[in-house]
């Protein structure tokens, strides 16, 4: 339960269950957004939105390969490029299985049946429109919430949680190759926007809490919440809390 006590988390947390709660109760905001790709048909062959779709997968496995081979270097070599270590790779094939397929494709996309735009009523469909985390019979399997595409863009987050955590520049960057693979899918037809939205906060969610408890140490998720680093030994005066001052002799001693 440490990470509940966290001020971030709670943010995180907040925003989520605020987020959930417009899309469910206001569902129009779904259509809204939908209709201003929709001209009679949705765009769905824009060289942008292919080129998306298809690498997707491509960009999982380079990420995730880059990163196996820049542990083994690291373990070669004895450098620390990138600080990645054993915690580092495995929290993010974790993220990745437990966020964009435990939760996102195999518990969501395949048991709430929400059928996508392009098939709905207000589109030209013959389906029945629900709104987000309703449960409906309108699609048997792979459907539209939440959005598994949206999903793999988000795992860039993951990326740089374990790589530049500290980098505002990157997690920006994280964050964009995730909103344009989900402007690709909603432009197409295939997800609403709360599909996407629901997603990226899947990803945020498992990249931070898995962060937490598998790549910070014990002393890291102890230190004070002052938004600083911890002072330099300061891990090791956690670890060791009676260990004798590293000066040598006490004044006046």
């Amino acid at each position: 339960m440490g990470y509940l006590k966290k001020s971030r988390s709670q943010i995180i947390l907040a925003c989520f269950l605020l987020f959930s709660l417009v899309v469910a109760l206001v569902p129009a905001i779904d259509l809204d957004i939908s209709r201003l790709f929709y001209h009679g048909g949705f765009p769905r062959d824009q060289w942008w939105q292919s080129f998306l779709h298809d690498t997707l997968n491509w960009f999982l496995c380079l990420s995730l390969g880059s990163v196996l081979a820049c542990y083994a270097l690291n373990k070669i070599l004895k450098r620390n490029f990138f600080n990645v270590d054993g915690r580092r790779v495995t929290y993010l094939f974790a993220v990745l299985i437990i966020g964009a397929g435990l939760i996102v494709n195999w518990t969501l996309k395949d048991n709430f049946g929400r059928a996508r735009p392009r098939d709905v009523a207000e589109f030209g469909g013959h389906k029945t429109f629900t709104p987000a985390f309703v449960i409906s019979r309108e699609c048997r399997t792979n459907c539209s919430f939440s959005s598994g595409d949206a999903a793999g863009g988000f795992f860039s987050i993951a990326l740089v949680f374990a790589l530049a955590r500290r980098s505002r520049v990157a997690l920006v960057a994280g964050l964009a190759v995730g909103i344009i693979e989900s402007m690709a899918r909603i432009s197409s037809g295939a997800h609403f926007f709360s599909d996407t939205g629901v997603s990226f906060f899947v990803m945020l969610i498992t990249a931070d809490v898995l962060f937490f408890y598998i790549v910070m140490t014990a002393a890291e998720r102890a230190a004070p919440r002052t938004g600083k680093e911890p002072a330099p030994g300061y891990a090791e005066a956690v670890a060791d809390p009676v260990a004798e001052p590293r000066t040598g002799n006490l004044p006046g001693l």
